[in-house]
C-alpha cells in the first residue's frame, strides 16, 4: 500500500553574494550575519515538529542552515552533494546585467527561458534536474511515512516544484519567489520496503 513522505524543502539562508545579486552556482560561500540570523529562526519554526531525518546539499550555506535545524531538533545532518545547486560555469560570481553584457542578454533571457541558454562550462539543465529529481527520489523512498526536512539552493527547489506539479519549468520560474530561508512543503507517494 502506498504511503506518503512529507517532505519540507528549505532554500539555505543568505549570503554576502545573494545580497549583492550575484550568481552563486556551486560557488561555496558561507551565510552572512543575516543569513545565520534567518536559519536560527528557521530553525526555532521547525522546533517541536515531529521531523524524521535532515539532508542537505555539501555547500557551506546549505550545510549551515542544516546545522541551525540539527542544533535545535537534535537530528543528524545527513550531506547529498546530489543537492547542490545547478554549475553555472563561467556566469558564477557575476551579476545578471554583467552576464547580460558580456554574453548579449543571456541573463535576460535565462530569467524568462533557462532552457533556452546555453552557459558557457556550466552544468545542462537538463543533467541538472535528472540530478536533483534523482536525490528528491531517493531520499524520500529511504523515508516512508516520514516527515524530513531537504536545505538545499533555489535552481533544485524550482525543480522539484516543477516535477512535483507535472509544470512547465520556465514557466514556473516566472511565477515562483523562493527567499533565503524560504520554506516549500510537500508529499511524495512512496512504496514501503517490501
Amino acid at each position: 500500500m502506498p504511503t506518503a513522505t512529507h517532505v519540507i524543502l528549505v532554500r539555505h539562508g543568505q549570503t554576502d553574494w545573494n545580497l549583492a545579486q550575484r550568481i552563486q552556482g556551486q560557488a561555496d560561500l558561507p551565510l552572512n550575519a543575516a543569513g545565520f540570523d534567518q536559519a536560527r529562526r528557521l530553525a526555532e519554526h521547525l522546533t517541536g515538529q515531529p521531523l524524521t531525518a535532515l539532508y542537505t546539499s555539501h555547500l557551506k550555506r546549505s550545510i549551515q542552515t542544516a546545522q541551525a535545524i540539527a542544533r535545535h531538533t537534535g537530528l543528524d545532518v545527513l550531506i547529498d552533494p546530489d543537492l547542490a545547486e545547478i554549475q553555472l560555469g563561467e556566469w558564477e560570481g557575476l551579476t545578471g546585467q554583467e552576464v547580460d553584457r558580456r554574453y548579449d542578454g543571456a541573463y535576460a533571457l535565462w530569467q524568462v527561458s533557462p532552457s533556452q541558454v546555453r552557459i558557457p562550462g556550466a552544468e545542462s539543465l537538463s543533467a541538472f534536474r535528472a540530478r536533483a529529481r534523482a536525490a528528491f527520489a531517493r531520499i524520500a523512498e529511504q523515508h516512508p511515512d516520514g516527515r524530513i526536512v531537504i536545505v538545499t539552493h533555489g535552481g533544485v527547489i524550482a525543480s522539484l516544484l516543477a516535477e512535483c506539479l507535472d509544470a512547465d519549468y520556465d514557466a514556473l520560474l516566472r511565477r515562483l519567489a523562493l527567499d533565503n530561508a524560504g520554506i516549500s512543503a510537500l508529499e511524495h507517494a512512496t512504496q514501503p520496503p517490501q
